[in-house]
């Protein structure tokens, strides 16, 4: 519960240190049981994301080019092992002393909510944001039923399989997709598309989703603006009715508490819809810019 729900939100509103719609969709509904989870990827969604990454980096450039230039299989092993304990260890220095991060951790606490941290990789962290027992149970079956379908996918890996799969292999998985889409709160319909969208030979759900928003625009119309009730979402449609719900009951609480809040969680809206509808641009930039620094890192294409 929320001790003092008007001080509280106030302080929020004033905060300068995190993207407003991080304290709204991530931390806000949760605590005000709209969402019984969010998601968030740490350190990527914070606003000193460039610097903390940057900053990791530089701590570990000699290696990098080290195991680039290393041509015995067993040393390469061995070196990269080494590699990821110092990624590892920069990442933790680095995250302590963002501002960013220490927000996050502050808003966490303030509005008595939980995080159950996951390693992706040695510099990057899942943070499930919650505030029940039973969710943190649902959140655990799922770490391990992401880390079997990964085993799974290992099994049968193409080197020829992009980044972004590798990535995040499980995605591949119908099964997770289902199960994390109920977690965050995402509509079955919304879910189902997406599912689609990661099928091989199919437009990705982010493309078949910034097509949709185009050609809603193009008939002179306009998304339903609930439908986009928190970032990165994508519902199955402009006009999904299903999501559109979540978002008006998320926007309908707020306004019940300050007509500030109301009004800031209108624009993240406006705000999610311009990120779903540019999202080829965004994936291409950020294609072009870990290409970059895999240049500057000595990592061979």
């Amino acid at each position: 519960m929320i001790k003092d729900v008007k001080a509280a939100i106030s302080d929020l509103l004033s905060e300068k240190s995190l993207w407003p719609r991080m304290l709204l969709e991530d931390y806000l509904t949760v605590a005000l049981d709209l969402r019984q989870c969010s998601l968030m990827t740490i350190p990527a969604e914070l606003p000193d994301a460039d610097s903390l990454s940057r900053r990791i980096d530089e701590k570990c450039i000699p290696d990098f080019k080290g195991v680039t230039q290393e041509k015995d299989p067993q040393n390469r092993m061995r070196m990269i092992r080494i590699v990821k304990d110092k990624l590892r260890k920069a990442y933790l220095e680095e995250i302590k002393s963002s501002p960013s991060y220490r927000s996050h951790i502050f808003w966490v606490k303030r509005l008595g909510l939980e995080v159950f941290e996951v390693e992706v990789r040695p510099t990057v962290r899942e943070h499930f944001v919650h505030k029940q027992k039973e969710t943190k149970n649902r959140i655990e079956f799922l770490t391990r039923k992401r880390e079997e379908f990964r085993e799974e996918f290992l099994k049968h890996v193409d080197r020829s399989i992009p980044r972004s799969i590798a990535a995040y292999p499980e995605e591949r998985f119908p099964e997770y997709l289902n199960q994390i889409g109920e977690l965050l709160g995402y509509p079955k319909c919304c879910v189902g598309a997406y599912i689609e969208g990661r099928a091989e030979g199919s437009p990705t759900a982010e493309q078949r989703a910034a097509t949709q928003i185009a050609d809603v625009k193009v008939q002179g119309l306009e998304p339903d603006i609930y439908a986009y009730f928190s970032r990165d979402f994508i519902p199955c449609s402009p006009m999904c009715s299903n999501a559109s719900t979540i978002g008006k009951e998320i926007h309908q609480a707020f306004s019940g508490l300050s007509d500030r809040l109301s009004q800031v969680y209108g624009q993240c809206l406006k705000g999610n819809i311009e990120t779903v509808g540019s999202y080829p641009q965004r994936i291409q930039a950020h294609k072009m810019k870990i290409e970059g620094r895999s240049r500057k890192l000595g990592i061979s294409e």
